[in-house]
C-alpha cells in the first residue's frame, strides 16, 4: 500500500494507470512515446506523477499535440481565468450571487475537454466553469445562473452537457446513466464526469464508480483534486496515498497526473478516452491547487491555507506554465499572449454585457417548470400568489381496454402485466434494480421480464444512490427509467437523489431536461416484516416538489395506474402496498388501459360521512364503513391529490375522517384536513377526524398490530363524528 503522504511538492512526476483485475494482472501495449507505464495491484507501491513539462516549461517528454490544438488550450485557459476573476468582483459586490471560483484548476478542465471529441458527454461540478466554457457554455449564461436565475442553468440544444450539481459528487451517477445510454447505443461516445477530492469521500462516488466498472461503460471520471475540501485538507480526505489507487478496488483503470501541466492532463485524458471507449472505465487523479476561496460566501478556509504553500503553487500556476513552455518553443511570441489576454478580457466584457441586458424571469415561472402542465394545487397557489387562475390541462378519463378478456389476478401478477405491455409498447423502457432480472423482484413483480426483454431488464449493484442516479442520466439518455427499490425503508438512501436531482431537473434546466420514469417500491406493514422493512415514508416524496406519487390499491388500479404512471411526462413515485400483493383478486382487463393521475374514486357511496383513504388502507375502511352511510374516497394519487373531488363529498356529507398507515404528524391526512378546513369549513357538522399510524417507528412483529390501522378504530371514528 501507498503511505507516501501526498505533497505540495510535485517531485519526479511520470505518467501510470493502475490497471486491476480480479483475474489477475494486466497489461497494455501502449507506444513508448506515451511514456505510460500500466501497473497492477503487485506493482503498486512507488506511483509518480505524470508531468509532460516542467514549472519552467521546459519538456520532460516529447509532446506530440498539434500547435493549433496548444493555442486553442491557452486561449481558453485565458477565457476561463477572466471568466472567473469576473464573477468573483461580481460576486464581491452582490451583482451576482454566492460563486465558487477555479483559479488555478484550469489547467486540468480545459485540456481534458479538448481531449474529448464533440459527441461526448461532458457532467461537471459546480466548480467547473473553466471546463464548461471550453465545452461550448456561453459564458453570460453561467454569469446568469450564479446571479441567481434558472434559465442560465439550461444547456442549449445539441451541446451534450448536463447542468453541474450543486450536492456534491452527486452528478457522478448521472454519468453512468449516460453512459450505460451510449454503450447500448453502440455510439462510440463516451461520458466525462468531474468531481473534487472532497466528493471522493461521498458514496456517490463509490457507488457510481463501482457500476461503471461492473458494465464496462464508456466513462471517465477526474478528480480535481485541490487539495481542500472547503477547509479540509486531502490528508485528511482519504488515507490512501493517492486518488487515483482507488480505481484497483473497482476493477477500473487509474490515472495519476499533474493537473497543473496542460500538455499532461490532455494527454492522460486522450489515453483515457481510448479506453473508456473500449468499454474500460478510467478514473483520472489531476493533482492541482485551489489558489482562491471556496466560495464567495466562504472566505476564512482560504486565509487558513499556509502563504508558504500558496507561493509555491502559484509557481505552478498552469496558465504560467504553458506560456513558458510555449515560448520556449516559439509556439507564440509575448505580443500574441498579450494580445490573446486583451481578447479574452473584451469577450468577457461582452458576456458580463449581454448578461445584465437579460430580462428579469417573469414572476409566474416559479410555477411552470415543476411539472410538463400545472396541477390543479399549482393552479390555485399561482392564483393566491398573482390573482390569476391559470389553464388547468384536465386528466384524461380512464383509457378503456385496447382488446383482450378479463382475467382474475392480484396485484402481483396485474403489475406484472402491466410493465410487459408498457416494455412492448415502448422500445425504450427499461426496468433495473436489485434482483428483477434473474430473480424477478423479492416480491416476484418482474418474473419472467428479463427473459423476454434481455438487455432491457438488469439487475444492479446493492446501491440505492446509484439506482436513482442512474435515473437521471438514463432519462436524459432517451430512455424511460422504470427502477425498483427492494423496500421503502431502503429509499432513504437515494433520497439525496430523487430530492436533489430527479424532482427538480426540470425546473432548473428550465425544461431542457424534463425528466420522466417511475420509482416502484412496496410499502407498509401487516407482514410481520424485519425492521425497516413497514414503513410508510410517502410524505416525505409528497413534500417534494417535481414528483407524482401514486398509490393503487387494487389489481385493476395497480394496472392501469402504472402504465397511466410510465406514460406520464413527469417522475413517478409508485407505491405498492406489499400487504395486498396476492390478495384479492379481481378480474382484470388483459387488454392496454390506464386510469388517470390525480384521479380519485369513490369506492362507495353515501350521504353521511365522507371517508377519504388510500392504499392499503382502502381494505379496513371499507370492512368498517359496510354499518354506516360512508362515502368511502380513494385518492390512488396522493400528489396531486384530488382535492375537488374531496371537497365535493365533504359539502354532500358534512364530515370528514382521513385514513392513512403513516405517522400522523405532517402526513397526507394533516394537508387534507387543512385544505378541507379552508375551503368547505362552512360545510362541516363535526371536527375533521384522522385515524393514522402513530408517531413512533413501525414495531417489530409483537407489537405491530397495536400500531396497525385497523377496522375497528376506523369504526370508532365513524361514531366519534355521527354523534358530534
Amino acid at each position: 500500500m501507498i503511505r507516501a503522504a501526498v505533497s505540495i511538492r510535485l517531485i519526479s512526476l511520470h505518467l501510470v494507470t493502475n490497471l486491476g483485475s480480479p483475474g489477475g494482472s494486466r497489461r497494455l501495449t501502449v507506444q513508448t512515446s506515451r511514456k505510460i507505464r500500466l501497473i497492477n495491484e503487485e506493482e503498486l507501491g512507488g506511483i509518480e506523477l505524470y508531468r509532460t513539462i516542467s514549472d519552467d516549461g521546459s519538456a520532460l517528454n516529447p509532446v506530440n499535440i498539434p500547435k493549433e490544438v496548444i493555442l486553442r488550450m491557452h486561449r481558453l485557459m485565458l477565457l476561463g481565468r477572466a471568466f472567473d476573476e469576473r464573477a468573483t468582483t461580481l460576486s464581491s459586490v452582490r451583482e451576482i450571487g454566492t460563486y465558487a471560483p477555479h483559479r488555478g484548476q484550469e489547467g486540468a478542465q480545459v485540456a481534458s475537454i479538448l481531449a474529448l471529441k464533440e459527441s461526448d458527454w461532458y457532467v461537471p461540478m459546480y466548480r467547473d466553469g473553466a471546463g464548461m466554457i471550453a465545452k461550448g457554455y456561453a459564458p453570460e449564461k453561467l454569469f446568469q445562473y450564479w446571479g441567481g436565475d434558472e434559465r442560465g442553468l439550461s444547456p442549449p440544444p445539441g451541446l451534450r452537457m448536463l447542468p453541474f450539481g450543486i450536492p456534491v459528487s452527486t452528478q457522478i451517477p448521472h454519468a453512468a446513466g449516460l453512459a450505460m445510454v451510449e454503450k447500448w447505443n453502440k455510439s462510440g461516445s463516451l461520458v466525462f464526469t468531474m468531481t473534487g477530492d472532497g466528493g471522493t469521500s461521498r458514496g456517490d462516488f463509490h457507488e457510481a464508480l463501482n457500476i461503471a466498472g461492473v458494465y464496462g461503460l464508456p466513462f471517465i471520471l477526474g478528480v480535481e483534486n485541490n487539495q481542500y475540501a472547503i477547509s479540509v485538507p486531502r490528508s485528511a480526505q482519504t488515507h490512501s496515498g493517492t486518488i487515483a489507487q482507488k480505481a484497483l478496488a473497482y476493477g477500473v483503470d487509474g490515472m495519476y497526473v499533474d493537473g497543473n501541466d496542460p500538455l499532461a492532463s490532455y494527454s492522460a485524458t486522450s489515453y483515457a478516452a481510448e479506453l473508456a471507449r473500449s468499454g474500460r472505465p478510467v478514473l483520472i487523479e489531476y493533482v492541482t491547487y485551489r489558489m482562491s476561496y471556496h466560495t464567495t460566501a466562504e472566505l476564512v478556509s482560504f486565509k487558513l491555507q499556509p502563504q508558504e504553500e500558496l507561493r509555491l503553487w502559484q509557481t505552478k500556476d498552469p496558465i504560467a506554465r504553458l506560456e513558458k513552455y510555449m515560448l520556449k518553443e516559439k509556439l507564440i511570441s509575448p505580443e500574441e499572449i498579450e494580445r490573446a489576454r486583451a481578447e479574452v478580457r473584451e469577450e468577457i466584457r461582452v458576456a458580463v454585457e449581454k448578461f445584465r441586458a437579460i430580462p428579469a424571469p417573469e414572476p409566474e415561472d416559479i410555477f411552470s417548470y415543476m411539472y410538463s402542465s400545472l396541477t390543479y394545487p399549482l393552479a390555485e397557489q399561482m392564483e393566491e400568489a398573482f390573482g390569476r387562475y391559470p389553464s388547468v390541462k384536465e386528466e384524461s378519463a380512464v383509457q378503456p381496454p385496447q382488446g383482450g378478456s378479463l382475467k382474475e389476478l392480484n396485484i402481483r401478477n396485474a403489475l406484472n402485466l402491466a410493465i410487459k405491455q408498457e416494455m412492448e409498447r415502448d422500445p425504450r423502457i427499461v426496468v433495473y434494480g436489485e434482483d428483477v432480472a434473474r430473480n424477478g423482484g423479492v416480491f416476484q413483480v418482474t418474473r419472467g421480464l428479463s427473459e423476454e426483454f434481455g438487455e432491457r431488464v438488469f439487475d444492479t449493484p446493492l446501491s440505492e444512490a446509484a439506482i436513482a442516479g442512474i435515473f437521471v442520466g438514463l432519462a436524459i439518455g432517451g430512455r424511460i427509467p422504470v427502477a425498483e427499490f427492494q423496500f421503502e425503508g431502503f429509499t432513504l438512501a437515494a433520497y439525496d437523489q430523487i430530492f436533489s436531482h430527479i424532482a427538480r431537473m426540470r425546473n432548473r434546466t428550465r425544461g431542457r431536461y424534463a425528466l420522466r420514469g417511475v420509482i416502484r417500491f412496496p410499502y407498509g406493514g401487516g407482514l410481520h416484516s424485519l425492521e425497516h422493512h413497514s414503513d410508510s415514508p410517502e410524505a416525505y416524496f409528497v413534500h417534494t416538489p417535481g414528483l407524482k406519487v401514486v398509490v393503487p390499491s387494487n389489481p385493476y388500479d395497480a394496472k392501469g395506474l402504472f402504465a397511466a404512471s410510465v406514460r406520464d411526462d413527469n417522475p413517478v413515485i409508485f407505491m405498492e402496498p406489499k400487504k395486498h400483493y396476492d390478495s384479492p383478486r379481481e378480474n382484470v382487463p388483459e387488454g392496454e388501459y390506464t386510469v388517470p393521475l390525480g384521479k380519485a374514486r369513490v369506492v362507495k357511496e353515501g350521504n353521511d360521512v365522507t371517508i377519504v383513504t388510500y392504499g392499503a388502507m382502502v381494505y379496513p375502511v371499507m370492512e368498517a364503513a359496510q354499518s354506516f352511510q360512508a362515502e368511502v374516497i380513494d385518492l390512488r394519487t396522493i400528489s396531486p391529490i384530488d382535492f375537488r373531488a374531496v371537497v365535493s363529498s365533504v359539502e354532500k356529507t358534512g364530515r370528514l375522517i382521513v385514513v392513512h398507515e403513516a405517522p400522523r404528524t405532517a402526513g397526507v391526512g394533516a394537508e387534507i384536513s387543512a385544505y378541507v378546513a379552508q375551503k368547505a369549513m362552512l360545510s362541516l357538522k363535526a371536527p375533521i377526524i384522522r385515524v393514522t399510524g402513530y408517531d413512533v417507528v413501525d414495531p417489530l412483529a409483537k407489537l405491530e398490530d397495536n400500531y396497525t390501522v385497523n377496522a375497528q378504530r376506523i369504526a370508532k371514528a365513524i361514531r366519534n363524528s355521527l354523534s358530534y
